[in-house]
């Protein structure tokens, strides 16, 4: 069984702007505001990162993309950790751990049951 790759902070905005039946590059930039902090990035920004290329990435980008794609904070952030720095997220019952591609489920299992035992010592 072949094993999906994670997704890209590219591939979340090429779903929603620039190609046929999508939204323009300027439309999806007028949808893109972070909540936070109200930065808009341009339609110049959101082609480059559709077209693959490297840009500054920070995370009033990663709010502005996720609130005007619609996806999860946490679905764009983890794109975007994947695609700029090669590291993995994967979601846990207290969050999140970040970790390379090629660790293993048997690994992430451990690391679970790390973080479990440190949440219950947090919340007793």
């Amino acid at each position: 069984m072949a094993t999906r790759q994670p997704e890209t902070l590219t591939e979340l905005v090429k779903e929603r702007a620039g190609g046929e039946g999508k939204l323009t590059f300027v439309a999806l930039s007028e949808r893109c505001v972070d909540p936070e902090s109200d930065y808009k990035p341009s339609a110049n920004l959101l082609w480059k990162i559709a077209s693959g290329q490297d840009v500054k990435v920070n995370p009033e980008l990663v709010r502005a993309i996720a609130a005007g794609t619609g996806q999860p904070l946490v679905r764009v952030q983890a794109a975007a950790a994947y695609q700029y720095t090669g590291y993995v997220v994967t979601e846990t019952d207290n969050g999140v751990m970040v970790h390379r591609p090629e660790v293993g489920e048997g690994d992430l299992s451990n690391s679970r049951r790390v973080l479990d035992r440190w949440s219950g010592e947090e919340h007793s």
